[in-house]
């Protein structure tokens, strides 16, 4: 939906991130997150944080029809619960749901939902506002494709709602918290007008004051529903202000100053910057690769250069991932053959083998042989962000396919321009980043052909049959063999060129805790998924 900054690598990314499918990735399964963050003792209440995010999410937070911003998540969470979190034990665990249960043949799904609870307008958080919520999403163009699966919702009893599928739905569960972008929204506020720039939610902070693509600021929720272990109010802060800061450089300089106190980075340069304060001790930093989104070059199928196999296979040829990795990150990226992360369900580290690697010999006679095929051109353009970094890394990834005898020129824009472009099917070659981890099932979206954000225009038989299969196959080992063969159909294909795992780094002043949250109602933790952390556990010491 989310969502870049640095990325495909073959190049930076853009942070796909809202835009329709935003209810797909989501958790599950131990993750690679390190920490370099102190505990910092006994949590503090009060006191203000001034958070640097790396994109404005433009058209508000109203999230029926909300294209978050990969940061724009965060900010999200800030303002609305949703009925579970991913858990860093895997899989998911009730939230504002007090269970979630499925029938065995899982065409019907139970959630219960926790008691005592009330939106921040006062309305009472129960199953009809539940219903009211899954009603509008099912309407909206963002999530009629997304659960188009569902027949219908039934409120059972004022603390339960039952959800009836057409299908098997295997995977539903990681739907309601869709990489945090399923917030529950208080009913009288669904249809307002305001929603977009006054959004009101259960979440343990409230919008004080929305200024776009400047900042918005959030206070206390003084009606919160959570306490932390130690019997105490959460959320243990005052107020946020989230403050869009689109250069990563100019971010991790306002952080370095004090004119904030944490931002978020998938730049793998700015992470090497990171990594330097951090032993020095002049800022912490929580790194995390849980769940991780692949940043990659998508390609548009369906029109020239790349409806022709033997464009594809030029630019897979010609292109050096590594050498971009070295160059312009430093070597911080791991780079990847497949779109799944090695904690997904399914995963294969080398889908088919050999992998396709660098060859600059094969990849000139791929491009002789386009050019004999269509008038002796090969023309395309690279459409990316105006991050340096990413246009130091699409100029490096230009040079490479030069290298290989295609004309290639740039095309920069911002990341909610990019998004829009790609929504508008305006590109060639596109550098992003998508695909977070947690069940693949998440990706049917962005792949199936009947999808609206199918954005490369794949029709592809063979991949909408694994993804309806996979989708609803109750044997564990047929799901499996569904997915690793989706691996091998986009290995053979190469409808997408896989670069890096996006390593999301949240940078803070050293007098900043809590980034990973706090214990969760009914133990565990809440895990780090891609760009996604919870602020309802942030304290600063003194």
């Amino acid at each position: 939906m989310p969502a870049s900054r640095q990325g495909s690598r073959l190049v930076a990314t853009v942070a796909v991130v809202a835009v329709l499918a935003a209810a797909c990735g989501g958790g599950g399964g131990k993750g690679t997150t390190t920490k370099s963050q102190g505990s910092g003792g006994t949590p503090v209440e009060g006191g203000r944080l001034v958070y640097g995010l790396d994109a404005e999410t433009q058209g508000g937070y109203c999230d029926t029809t909300a294209q978050l911003a990969a940061s724009g998540i965060i900010v999200n969470g800030a303002i609305y619960d949703t009925l579970v979190v991913p858990a860093e034990n895997g899989g998911y665990a009730p939230y504002l749901a007090q269970s979630v249960a499925h029938s065995a043949d899982y065409l019907t799904w139970t959630v219960r939902l926790r008691a005592g609870i009330q939106f921040q307008d006062g309305e009472p958080f129960d199953a009809n506002a539940v219903k009211a919520n899954f009603d509008a999403y099912r309407k909206g163009a963002l999530f009629s494709f997304v659960f188009s699966n569902v027949v219908d919702e039934q409120v059972v009893d004022p603390m339960t709602i039952a959800i009836h599928m057409k299908k098997p739905w295997i995977a539903f569960e990681g739907y309601l918290w869709g990489t945090g972008r399923l917030g529950m929204i208080a009913p009288n506020h669904l249809n307002a007008s305001d929603c977009a720039l006054h959004p009101v939610g259960t979440g343990p902070f409230m919008v004080r004051e929305y200024v776009p693509n400047d900042h918005m600021t959030v206070v206390k929720n003084p009606h919160y529903w959570r306490k932390d272990n130690g019997g105490r109010q959460l959320p243990y802060l005052d107020d946020i202000e989230f403050r869009p800061i689109i250069d990563p450089y100019q971010r991790l300089n306002a952080l370095k100053t004090g004119q904030i106190q944490a931002m978020l980075t998938d730049n793998g340069d700015v992470i090497y910057q990171v990594r330097q304060a951090v032993n020095q001790g002049t800022l912490a930093s929580v790194e995390n690769q849980h769940g991780a989104e692949v940043a990659y070059t998508m390609l548009r199928v369906d029109k020239p250069p790349f409806d022709d196999p033997i464009a594809r296979q030029a630019v897979a040829y010609a292109g050096d991932k590594n050498e971009v990795n070295d160059i312009i990150y430093h070597g911080v990226n791991t780079p990847t053959n497949t779109p799944f992360a090695p904690d997904v369900f399914g995963y294969i580290k080398d889908p088919i083998t050999p992998p396709i690697s660098h060859d600059l010999n094969r990849a000139k006679q791929l491009v002789d042989q386009y050019k004999a095929a269509h008038g002796g051109q090969f023309k395309l353009t690279i459409s990316a962000t105006n991050d340096p970094t990413v246009i130091k890394a699409a100029q490096l990834v230009q040079s490479q396919w030069q290298k290989a005898g295609m004309d290639v020129s740039i095309k920069t824009a911002d990341q909610a321009t990019l998004i829009n472009q790609a929504l508008g099917g305006q590109f060639q070659a596109v550098t992003w980043r998508n695909h977070p981890g947690g069940d693949p099932d998440g990706q049917y979206v962005w792949w199936h052909s009947g999808s609206p954000v199918n954005f490369n225009n794949i029709k592809d038989a063979q991949i909408d049959k694994d993804l309806d299969d996979g989708r609803t196959n109750t044997d564990v080992n047929a799901r499996r063999a569904d997915y690793e063969d989706l691996q091998r159909v986009f290995a053979r294909q190469l409808y997408n060129l896989w670069g890096f795992y996006a390593l999301w780094t949240f940078a803070t002043a050293p007098n900043v805790h809590g980034i990973t949250g706090p214990a969760l109602p009914d133990g565990g933790r809440q895990a780090l998924v891609a760009s996604v952390h919870p602020v309802v556990g942030i304290w600063l010491s003194k």
